[in-house]
């Protein structure tokens, strides 16, 4: 955590440099990987390589593991070749695919040939599923075992291969032919069956699996359903290919939900973490939308020059503007992350679309006729001309409803034709809702006050 990070730095740097390697490595044994790497994140190039030095071989690992990104990049130049090589070696399966994937190529061409052959095919392997994809995500360091083994030999086969695996909590039963996948055992149940008994006797049969190429954020919602703490991942032909853990996912949820909040805010989502993100690069990201969102407000004030001549003789009509726009606007947006959200939870789907429409459009009218009334009120003691209480009556019951139906049916037609429903949140449906809004209010003023 920060917090520790800020308190126990200041200890460390003495210790660095007045301090034996003694000394340092008994004060860095009583720190979790996550805040050494915190620490090892906040000092200087000479600290973190002492760091390093000191470090045992599994803490060494488990550190880099919890790495950002860039700090991981930094320390490549810092630490060596043989060093990294090392640490990559004894690193678990998927956060190793992971750092390849991120270095420059000309850095994992050095790397790469220096790793041992069974993780440089490991390596290569799992680099060669698409991003986003469970394949991307897995662990090929699982516990199986065959179908015929006895409780008695799978657990001392357990004692032995625990500190290499991800996980033995689940003991994933395969046809030794071509690691078709069979079954699965929990440790709980291992412990408690009689040590004769073969695993085919006890193994569950009914598997819960996630195909290769299954899309990140279905895999986040099958561990949300099932509570499991990994999950199998399988190949078109049931053959077992690697398992995804819990901790994946929750850095999978985290990056989902980051993008979504991105993405409603009208900015394209960073790679980087906020202050690590370039100038320009965060101006580009964010002027995109930005742009789109003032051409759509160039449309409302087209909408009004349209209108002039209804304005002129009913300049009351221009007090209620901010009121008819915003109350259509916040409808929208509301609406817009209500069904977001829904989507993102599996809670609502495109089938569902007539049923949001009928749910929408009358909370759109209990609603703006509730806004109606009081703007009503609002508009009649002030003013203004007759018939203009009536007409911000009439406009805001208009556009709330309008603004309720864009934001709930948006992000189902988007999801249809397969764009991120995210983007139609907030800012967009508002800039939208802002256009038809003023052609509503105005179209609605023209026949009552002018017809």
């Amino acid at each position: 955590m920060k917090d520790i990070t800020s308190l126990l730095l200041p200890d460390l740097h003495e210790l660095l440099h007045s301090g034996t390697s003694e000394e340092l490595s008994q004060a860095l044994s009583h720190l979790h990987p996550a805040d050494m790497a915190d620490l090892v994140a906040e000092a200087d190039d000479a600290d973190k390589v002492r760091v390093f030095e000191v470090l045992g071989a599994r803490d060494r690992v488990d550190t880099f593991e919890h790495l950002e990104e860039d700090d991981q990049l930094h320390l490549v130049g810092l630490l060596g070749r043989r060093r990294m090589v090392a640490i990559l070696d004894a690193m678990s399966s998927d956060d190793r695919a992971d750092f390849i994937k991120a270095v420059p190529q000309k850095t994992e061409d050095l790397l790469i040939p220096l790793l041992a052959q069974s993780e440089r095919n490991d390596v290569r392997r799992l680099v060669s599923y698409p991003e986003e994809t469970a394949g991307a995500l897995m662990t090929t360091e699982y516990a199986s075992l065959q179908a015929e083994v006895t409780v008695g030999e799978a657990l001392a086969s357990l004692r032995q291969v625990a500190p290499e695996r991800e996980t033995i909590y689940y003991v994933y039963v395969v046809r030794n032919s071509d690691r078709k996948l069979l079954g699965v055992v929990t440790l709980s149940e291992l412990v408690r069956a009689a040590p004769s008994k073969r695993l085919e006797e006890i193994m569950n049969r009914d598997l819960i699996t996630i195909p290769v190429e299954e899309d990140q954020e279905e895999v986040a919602r099958a561990f949300e359903h099932y509570d499991f703490l990994a999950m199998p991942v399988v190949d078109d032909e049931g053959r077992l290919l690697g398992i995804i853990t819990y901790d994946d996912i929750l850095d999978v949820v985290e990056e989902e939900s980051t993008e979504d909040a991105h993405r409603m805010g009208a900015v394209e989502p960073l790679s980087d973490p906020y202050l690590k993100v370039g100038f320009w690069s965060l101006a580009r990201k964010r002027g995109l939308w930005l742009s789109v969102l003032f051409l759509g407000g160039m449309f409302t004030t087209s909408a009004m020059r349209h209108f002039e001549a209804v304005l002129n003789p009913a300049l009351g009509l221009i007090f209620f503007i901010p009121l008819i726009l915003s109350s259509g606007g916040n409808s929208g947006s509301q609406s817009a992350s209500l069904i977001t959200r829904a989507l993102a939870l599996g809670e609502v789907r495109f089938s569902d679309l007539m049923r949001v429409f009928r749910r929408e459009i009358g909370m759109g009218l209990v609603l703006g006729g509730f806004l109606g009334v009081v703007g009503f009120l609002r508009a009649y003691f002030w003013d203004v001309p007759v018939g203009v209480p009536l007409v911000v009556a009439l406009a805001v019951v208009s556009v709330v409803t309008i603004g309720t139906l864009l934001g709930s049916l948006l992000p189902l037609l988007f999801q249809r034709i397969g764009l991120d429903p995210a983007v139609t949140s907030t800012p967009f449906v508002a800039s939208l809702v802002d256009v038809m809004g003023i052609f509503l209010y105005f179209e609605i003023a023209r026949r009552l006050l002018q017809g």
